[in-house]
């Protein structure tokens, strides 16, 4: 009998110490309210705790101007935007999309409610990381001849190439080689959209950028026939960068051309 009040005792304990825990969580589980406004009115809101996130919404492109980019979310006035400071600029805002988490919402609420405005910008505004070039590449082997295993070589080519021409190792390091990948449209849209690329590897012709695509004729400084494997491709050079410039002379180079002649994605 004195065994059964025991266990009786024990396990009335166990319960009333679940409870306990329990209301201790809830009560300093504490909610921050985040709000998202754009020119004054609300996009979304939702809760956040420490044990819950909340993924930022994006706006619809009726509120973006033409030549606007809608880069994300962010607390900070215009003015306190560091806009000579790439890198503390990018940590100013959050991209749309993404989550956002206690720790980082919690130094910007106020009476318990952070409020993120859409940050909108001039594309010629935005601040941009330095690079010694940006080349894109049509990622799309069936027409471009081109895939990733190719473009790491040429890469690592490029990069013994442009060392031995004297471009310093910090430069180097700044190149960027990034692929598109869709139909002509798509992806010709997108490198319009990053406003940073200087030369374009493995599109079509002139016309097939500018009518099928999205490239304005008046971009294009230089068109270069190039055979990427079987395939009847051409660069296109979209900027007067020196850097873009001296990659370019390195593609339209006897070893680079027999190179990608020689691929097969």
């Amino acid at each position: 009998m004195k065994l059964k009040k025991l266990m009786t005792l024990a396990v009335g304990t166990a319960c009333s110490l679940v409870f306990l825990s329990g209301c201790a969580a809830g009560f300093f589980e504490e909610e921050i309210h985040v709000v998202f406004m754009n020119e004054g009115e609300v996009v979304d809101s939702g809760v956040i705790t420490q044990f819950k996130n909340y993924k930022t919404p994006t706006i619809s492109s009726a509120y973006i101007p033409t030549d606007f980019r809608f880069l994300g979310w962010t607390t900070y006035e215009a003015n306190e935007l560091d806009y000579g400071n790439v890198a503390h600029f990018k940590t100013q805002y959050i991209s749309a999309g993404r989550m956002i988490h206690y720790m980082e919402a919690k130094p910007f609420a106020v009476n318990s409610t952070a409020t993120y405005h859409a940050l909108i910008m001039h594309k010629d505004d935005i601040p941009h990381e330095y690079h010694y070039a940006v080349v894109a590449w049509y990622d799309k082997a069936a027409n471009s001849g081109l895939n990733q295993g190719i473009i790491d070589t040429f890469t690592t080519n490029l990069k013994t190439y442009l060392s031995s021409e004297g471009v310093s190792d910090e430069d180097i390091n700044t190149i960027v080689i990034r692929g598109y990948a869709g139909n002509v449209g798509p992806t010709t849209g997108q490198i319009l959209y990053d406003d940073d690329v200087d030369l374009m590897l493995g599109w079509g012709s002139v016309s097939n950028i500018t009518t099928t695509g999205s490239i304005p004729e008046s971009m294009i400084r230089e068109s270069v026939d190039y055979a990427i494997g079987t395939h009847a491709r051409y660069i296109h050079r979209i900027s007067d960068n020196a850097g873009g410039i001296k990659v370019l002379d390195y593609l339209k180079s006897d070893a680079c051309k027999a190179f990608f002649a020689a691929t097969e994605a």
